[in-house]
């Protein structure tokens, strides 16, 4: 089913220079073949209804940007909803003069009648929580529910779809990750070293205690990489005082937004890991990041916040189930690297995170699609 097709992937993420979920099946689905059409959210910059533009990374992977045509659709009733967005379909395959075989819909904001571009198969793939009523209309209207971590599925039992758990993915630029980038930003290779990968104006991040972990250890170093800025992921600056914060720590240093080929290049030149979100409070939205297998792949250790996918996995990282016991258990693992980071150790986690490859998952998507539509 997912070779040779025309698919139609609807993200809340605008196609940039960072990649996460949606953007990496975009790309392994053109590897198999697929004529690939990423629609951005809307934006006010286009006045145009549609606007086609084409990517550098292969000739079947389109970008399509709209523009803002009625705010607060999602007040009005469904069946308003289903008519308009039956209008804004037809105006889309106009433009690309195609037939769409899949929706691919990571956005319950838009487009909940996926059946209006008149496809063969429709599928919601919630790798986040979303806090809207019309969530529900979107899973109703799918033939394939997909979600990152049970917490997210189980929001989904009483819809009447199948529905399974795919775990978030790694690219394969994170398979040959141990071949180290000429670009050596390891200031003091002889301290010991410390990733940290995100969004730093994510609205989860624990800031008091990440401050704490950072004042607490003076000879470590922390590497900040990610937005930290306006970004295609993040578009409000909620952590201002925190950025602040990090331009004026010496053991703090802010790498900016680094595309995943790089990002796959460097990350083997930390000693560990951290994550510091609000998972021991916002259990079901923290429950499964995936940046984590990205780390995972380079067999280093990861001292996390409470991860729910990873309750019952706590082999493969060091995890607090309170956010107070994290600066403590932070502390430890630095005192007791080599004992984390054990050769037998870091197989496990290497193991683990290749099993999850976004190659992988789409063999196993396919398999689900096809038992369904048999």
């Amino acid at each position: 089913m997912l070779t040779n097709k025309t698919i139609l992937i609807i993200s809340p993420e605008s196609w940039g220079e960072i990649f996460i979920s949606k953007h990496h099946y975009a790309v392994e689905l053109v590897k198999r073949r697929n004529k690939v059409y990423f629609l951005n959210p809307p934006s006010f910059k286009y006045t145009n209804k549609f606007v086609i533009e084409a990517t550098d990374l292969d000739e079947n992977l389109l970008i399509i940007n709209n523009s803002v045509l009625i705010r607060g659709l999602n007040f009005f009733p469904y069946l308003f909803r289903k008519l308009f967005q039956k209008y804004l379909a037809k105006k889309l395959l106009d433009e690309i003069e195609s037939k769409i075989d899949i929706v691919w819909s990571f956005d319950p904001f838009r487009f909940q009648y996926m059946h209006a571009f008149q496809p063969k198969f429709c599928i919601y793939h919630a790798v986040d929580i979303h806090n809207c009523d019309v969530e529900r209309d979107i899973a109703c209207c799918a033939d394939l529910i997909l979600g990152s971590s049970e917490k997210i599925l189980e929001r989904f039992n009483d819809v009447n779809v199948p529905k399974f758990k795919i775990n978030h993915g790694l690219s394969e630029n994170f398979i040959m990750n141990n071949v180290t980038s000429k670009r050596q930003f390891i200031r003091k290779p002889e301290r010991v070293n410390v990733g940290y990968v995100g969004n730093l104006h994510y609205q989860y991040l624990d800031v008091p205690v990440l401050e704490k972990i950072i004042l607490d250890n003076p000879n470590v170093d922390f590497y900040f990489i990610g937005p930290y800025e306006e970004s295609n992921v993040s578009s409000k600056a909620l952590n201002e005082m925190f950025v602040l914060f990090l331009e004026s720590s010496k053991n703090a240093f802010l790498m900016g937004v680094m595309s995943s080929q790089d990002l796959a290049k460097c990350i083997s030149q930390f000693d560990l890991f951290l994550m510091c979100y609000t998972g021991d409070k916002n259990v079901a939205e923290m429950a499964n990041p995936h940046k984590i297998l990205e780390f995972f792949s380079t067999g280093k250790v990861v001292v996390s916040h409470y991860i729910d996918e990873y309750k019952e996995k706590k082999d493969l990282l060091v995890m607090a189930d309170d956010n107070d016991l994290l600066p403590f258990m932070f502390r430890n693992t630095i005192e007791n690297l080599e004992k984390f980071n054990t050769e037998e150790m870091s197989h496990m986690r290497m193991s683990y995170a290749f099993e999850n490859t976004y190659s992988n998952h789409i063999k196993r998507i396919d398999d689900l699609i096809i038992n369904i539509v048999d």
